[in-house]
């Protein structure tokens, strides 16, 4: 199925495109960290980011699994291409508005659609699950999340095209022409 990218999933595409990434097992934390200049560090912390004098880094749990790390850290850098401010000082809705476009920005930097897309995925639900979280290194509750989310998009570009060729049957039977599909 065909369906045009977000502009969200078109900006994610844009990033790894210029990264060369183009396949999920060319996907690299670290790799990725370097060619924005982000230190990434692990600590017995909550994951965050922090800039000091323009030099920005990405403070990851190291109680976490390597896959909840890669989910943090993209959640966090979210923070570091596209917010500005101190979160401990703004306006609660604003830092809230923030966190909601991080963890927007995480489901489709870690599992990103234009990639998603490529792979044949399976009829049963768990066993796509599992492919999504084995293959982009997630855990299965967010490959759950993510399933559904791309899921929906898809139903949402199906549902489209049947409202239009509905009302495009409708338009050419109130005009008494003949509607061919």
């Amino acid at each position: 199925m065909s369906f045009h990218l977000s502009m969200l999933e078109e900006n994610v595409k844009k990033t790894y495109v210029r990264l060369n990434i183009f396949q999920p097992e060319q996907i690299n934390m670290k790799k990725i960290g370097s060619a924005f200049n982000i230190y990434i560090h692990f600590e017995e912390a909550d994951s965050s980011m922090f800039c000091i004098h323009g030099c920005y880094s990405i403070v990851l749990d190291n109680r976490l699994s390597p896959e909840r790390q890669w989910e943090d850290f993209a959640h966090e850098l979210c923070h570091v291409l596209k917010h500005y401010g101190n979160q401990l000082v703004m306006n609660k809705m604003f830092r809230q508005l923030q966190e909601f476009q991080a963890n927007s920005f995480m489901y489709h930097f870690c599992v990103p659609t234009f990639m998603l897309a490529k792979i044949q995925l399976p009829r049963l639900q768990s066993e796509a699950i599992k492919l999504i979280g084995d293959t982009f290194n997630v855990t299965y509750p967010f490959a759950a999340k993510r399933l559904e989310m791309y899921r929906r998009k898809q139903f949402s570009v199906m549902w489209y095209k049947a409202v239009c060729k509905t009302n495009q049957k409708n338009i050419a039977c109130n005009r008494g022409e003949e509607f061919v599909l």
